[in-house]
């Protein structure tokens, strides 16, 4: 009850259920991060467009759909596509899509007609994390403007890493930039490296897929190092 009303901080810490990590189905990332993304933590997955953050976000939410999980997909700009989402595996049927608002409000929309922005990415992100029971929890945050994403910067970050602590939840953003500050326990910076092609050359070239790297820009654990890039 102490620890309910805040008032928990000298009695012992409690402990931390082991949790097999949610494997993101790419061997050489798996191995790296010790069999994939932490449970009860916060990770996050930033690089530009095209980087191959969606589809390693995707490969996760397939192998973790597919293992039983209940999954949940934040979408602040409302671009998923679930055409995609389900020719990577994913199993619509366990993923709650949560469509958010993405137009932002006018000045004249604040201030006349006195309607607050409100980030309803944020709200949701509170309350799917607050309820439990998801196994793999996405907000994808990809697409918003400067602006937006320096809003997102100022959220109490640290209220949603507590709300899934303790617990099976994976929980990971999708970014251009770092967003959660201190409140991550992983980050993964990706970058594009290079693209596949079929066919001759001067013929006819067909693409067949894009390679990325992985940076571990940040991972809290003692024995592993930092800022290791693996390509895949």
């Amino acid at each position: 009850m102490l620890r309910k009303r805040g008032l928990g901080r000298a009695l012992p810490k409690q402990e931390t259920p082991d949790h097999l990590p949610a494997a993101t189905g790419l061997e050489r990332l798996d191995a790296q991060l010790g069999g994939g993304l932490p449970r009860g933590r916060v990770s996050e997955i930033t690089g530009p467009e095209s980087s191959g953050r969606t589809a390693l976000v995707f490969s996760l939410l397939a192998r973790a759909t597919q293992r039983g999980e209940v999954a949940a997909y934040i979408d602040a700009t409302d671009c998923l596509d679930p055409r995609s989402a389900l020719a990577a595996g994913i199993v619509l049927d366990r993923l709650l899509w949560v469509r958010c608002e993405s137009r932002e409000r006018s000045r004249y929309e604040q201030l006349v007609l006195k309607q607050q922005p409100v980030d309803h990415a944020w709200q949701a992100a509170n309350l799917v994390a607050s309820a439990g029971g998801f196994g793999v929890i996405v907000i994808d945050l990809g697409g918003l403007s400067l602006r937006k994403q320096r809003e997102w910067q100022r959220h109490q970050w640290i209220r949603l890493k507590q709300a899934i602590e303790h617990t099976s939840t994976a929980l990971v953003t999708l970014s251009e930039r770092r967003l959660v500050g201190s409140a991550a326990g992983l980050s993964l910076a990706l970058s594009r490296s290079h693209a596949h092609w079929e066919g001759e050359r001067g013929i006819s070239l067909l693409l067949n897929g894009l390679a990325f790297e992985v940076n571990v820009a940040r991972k809290l654990t003692v024995a592993e190092p930092r800022g290791l890039a693996s390509g895949f």
